[in-house]
């Protein structure tokens, strides 16, 4: 509830990036034609059909060898080090303990992440390049 509350819609955006992926891709309502890691199949439906349609905004290509699910600290570790400005990381669950929410907080904070999307059951960071730093938190 307090996510619910504390969390701005598409309107409380000032991002044009961020704004156009809340309003074209997490509240938009066709259906994805990516295929979703098997890792995030215990996610909600509505959650998965969320994640299908960012993979799909996110690739130029059905390669979508620079989307990582970072699932373990190991593999924050890991891909913080590697990502490049093209590279988006799908976190999820950073509400279901205090060592994953610490984990997020981490991710937040790094220096080379430029924006964090916070959306309750998962979170999604970008790496991009000219953008200045920005943490969201969005109703969904």
């Amino acid at each position: 509830m307090w996510h619910w509350l504390s969390a701005n819609s598409r309107h409380g955006v000032h991002s044009p990036f961020v704004y156009q992926l809340v309003d074209e891709v997490i509240y938009g309502t066709q259906q994805a034609e990516h295929e979703i890691p098997e890792t995030l199949r215990t996610q909600p439906q509505k959650v998965q059909q969320m994640l299908g349609r960012v993979l799909q905004a996110h690739s130029t290509s059905p390669d979508v060898s620079n989307v990582y699910v970072v699932d373990t600290p190991t593999a924050q570790a890991d891909m913080l080090v590697q990502a490049k400005s093209d590279t988006l990381l799908i976190v999820p669950g950073i509400y279901d303990s205090a060592e994953q929410n610490n984990q997020w907080k981490i991710i937040q904070t790094h220096s080379a992440v430029t924006v964090t999307i916070d959306l309750f059951y998962v979170g999604l960071v970008y790496f991009r390049k000219g953008q200045a730093k920005e943490d969201f938190k969005i109703r969904f």
